[in-house]
This record gives structure tokens, sequence and C-alpha cells, in this order.
């Protein structure tokens, strides 16, 4: 039995497939959102299934990060 995960195996996604339904409440002119937009922008061009994919967030306002996700 092999664990290799082939391309066809691998859905095609857009940023949509990344973005939360949650309103996102950081402070205007935060970071925070330009590290957001970028990750959910470039996850798709990876080519790794969203089952693969696990965020680690610390405490503060960072740490909504995957919940925005």
């Amino acid at each position: 039995m092999s664990n290799t995960i082939s391309i066809q195996d691998i859905p095609e996604y857009s940023r949509k497939d990344f973005v939360s339904d949650q309103v996102v409440r950081w402070c205007p002119g935060c970071g925070d959102y330009a590290i957001l937009s970028s990750i959910q922008k470039t996850l798709p061009q990876i080519g790794v299934r969203k089952e693969d994919i696990v965020f680690i967030s610390g405490i503060g306002c960072s740490s909504r990060f995957p919940y925005y996700m």
C-alpha cells in the first residue's frame, strides 16, 4: 500500500477556498491583514491538499489567524 499522492489527487483550489466567512477583527492598518491576504493568495498555488495544511498561532491578535482561514 502506497501513501504517495499524485497530482491528480489534489483538487484545484482558488483563494475563496481559504477565506473564512468570519469578520476579520484586527485594528485598521494592522500588518496581519497583509499576511492573511498573501497566504490566502499563495495556498492555491502550492499544490497541497487542504487536509495537509495546518496553521498554529500564538497569543494576541495574531492568534485569530487560523480562525480567519
